[in-house]
């Protein structure tokens, strides 16, 4: 059955923040006409469209402008608002990495650590496939990640794809931390308190929209604080079922349909 977003009568957005990977566009996919038509559609009418994901602006911006989005976006989780038009960080939000890793290492020996630079550079112990993450990253010895300043820190294990990472999570007690299980069991440590909502309220500030008239479309874990931060959180249908409790109204979960549905709901 067609899962169709409502929309509250009378609501009008100034601002629509889109998640990239799973909402946007499916893993490694590019974006559809579709989407790119509606997005047009709604900037014709004078709503702003944004992204806030997860990814470095490397692997981001190229997205962004196949959209017909030229402006800031969110990217790194929060960590870093990014001007599209001139590829530059207008505000990085970062983070001593030694005293996290330090103590990282000592729950997790073997484990793979790598640190993201307000540049979008990533340095890691070892190489691993980084997908649509990053584009930039070079292989360092551990003690070359703790010196620097850092958006975040990105940690994986083969040695805890049964049990996870849950445990250790709430033994370190740090606030901004994403972590699940795919083939790797796998660790995103940002900024304490930073999230995409924390980013996208700057945005606000800097831009003058009213944060109670926004949406913020998403499909995941980092994408809960801004569905509850925004006017209108919407989920998509192949969010988890913890996602989509805090999320207003539900959407199409094909990757793109579901963006495009929310959009044209507002104009048609």
């Amino acid at each position: 059955m067609s899962v169709v977003p409502v929309i509250p009568e009378g609501f009008v957005p100034e601002l629509i923040a889109l998640d990239v990977d799973d909402t946007l566009v499916h893993h490694l996919g590019g974006v559809s006409e579709r989407v790119v038509a509606s997005i047009e559609r709604v900037r014709d009418a004078g709503i702003v469209v944004t992204i806030a994901t997860g990814r470095t602006p490397s692997t981001t911006i190229p997205v962004a402008r196949a959209a017909g989005i030229d402006d800031l976006i969110v990217c790194s989780n929060g960590a870093l608002l990014v001007n599209v038009e001139v590829e530059k960080t207008i505000e990085a939000v970062t983070f001593d990495p030694r005293p996290v890793l330090e103590e990282l290492i000592e729950h997790l020996p073997n484990a793979v650590f790598a640190v993201e630079s307000p540049s979008g550079m990533f340095r890691t112990t070892r190489m691993f496939p980084t997908g649509p993450l990053a584009m930039s990253v070079r292989e360092v010895p551990f003690d070359h990640l703790l010196d620097e300043p850092i958006v975040r820190i990105v940690v994986r294990s083969e040695e805890h794809t049964e049990e996870g990472f849950g445990p250790i999570v709430e033994r370190l007690g740090y606030q901004s931390v994403i972590y699940g299980v795919a083939d790797v069991a796998w660790l995103d440590v940002g900024p304490k308190g930073v999230n995409k909502a924390t980013m996208l309220e700057r945005l606000c500030a800097l831009r003058g929209y009213d944060p109670a008239k926004t949406i913020a479309i998403g499909d995941s874990w980092n994408d809960t604080a801004m569905l509850s931060w925004a006017g209108l959180g919407v989920a998509m249908d192949t969010a988890p079922p913890a996602v989509k409790e805090v999320a207003d109204t539900i959407t199409n979960g094909t990757p793109g349909e579901g963006v495009a549905d929310v959009l044209d709901a507002l104009v048609l």
